[in-house]
């Protein structure tokens, strides 16, 4: 089966141009070109000439598919929107957005983990990015999580139909509801988290995605070695513009098939605890007092 990939594109031409020739070496037969409208005409010349940029660097026999927003339809309804159309014709999918280049070993991976896991429902999607912390011990390739990430992922048709972001809501129960005792940190930060999106302080559609795939019970394959690197930290971003934010990525091994994976399709709680730690909460910075002072001291004498 041929794996066709899809690039969500808006307004950062040499962030578009460097991914795509990341995908050279790939040479997919297939690429969808999703891209969103200005939001202004300051932004109309930008936005065609990333759309431009990416349509350039595909150098190669390919059937470029393009699905061009133009108007400003927003990140959200842009990525759902263009994910509905993506699955309508397509089965499965690696789904990058412009800021997001993969490691050499991506592809593989995902490719292997959608045939291995294509006709699993419990596995819900398949990540590129790796979060937990260099110390953290792993004895199999990959694991299996509760965190779908999304800077770089691969999923199946059947997944994302199943979403209903029309019926989207957070339980009464809160985080709980999901994962009885979780320990008090996770519950009260995704309890706020999901209290911003629900009033609409935070519209974005990764973490409706999330919770519905913790309504389901199902999962997400997490590489033991991070597999894609986010370039677009700072100021043309859209919810990333903070370039001095620590987001845990500090496993960047190769990751060489066959991949070893667990024996049971179930979350690790241990390590989804260790990604908790070293991304979610390291990002909003907000990890204790000597967590912060350990991770300093590394960082000084050069240890990260």
């Amino acid at each position: 089966m041929t794996t066709a990939v899809a690039i969500f594109l808006y307004r950062r031409p040499p962030l578009a141009r460097r991914l795509l020739s990341l995908l050279q070496a790939e040479r997919p037969q297939r690429i969808w070109l999703v891209a969103d409208g200005p939001k202004n005409r300051s932004e109309e010349q930008l936005c065609q000439e990333t759309r431009q940029e990416a349509e350039a660097a595909v150098i190669w026999p390919c059937d470029l598919r393009r699905v061009y927003a133009d108007t400003n339809l927003g990140l959200r309804k842009r990525l759902e929107s263009g994910l509905n159309e993506v699955f309508t014709h397509e089965s499965e999918a690696i789904l990058l957005e412009e800021d997001c280049h993969p490691e050499p070993d991506f592809f593989p991976f995902c490719r292997s983990m959608l045939e291995r896991y294509r006709e699993e429902p419990r596995v819900a999607g398949i990540s590129g990015n790796c979060f937990l912390p260099a110390t953290a011990r792993v004895s199999t390739d990959y694991f299996f999580s509760r965190y779908l990430h999304i800077w770089g992922w691969a999923t199946w048709a059947r997944a994302w139909k199943g979403y209903d972001r029309s019926q989207w809501s957070w339980p009464f129960g809160g985080f709980q509801s999901f994962f009885p005792g979780t320990r008090q940190d996770e519950t009260n930060y995704w309890n706020r988290i999901f209290k911003r999106v629900g009033s609409g302080e935070i519209d974005t559609w990764d973490y409706r995605w999330l919770s519905h795939l913790w309504s389901e019970g199902q999962v997400a394959i997490t590489p033991g070695q991070n597999l894609v690197q986010n370039r677009g930290f700072g100021s043309g971003a859209t919810h990333t513009v903070d370039p001095s934010v620590e987001v845990g990525i500090e496993r960047n091994g190769r990751l060489h098939p066959p991949y070893r994976g667990p024996t049971k399709i179930e979350a690790d709680s241990g390590l989804d605890r260790m990604v908790f730690l070293n991304h979610f909460l390291r990002t909003e910075g907000r990890l204790p007092l000597l967590p912060r002072l350990f991770r300093s001291l590394k960082k000084r004498l050069g240890l990260v």
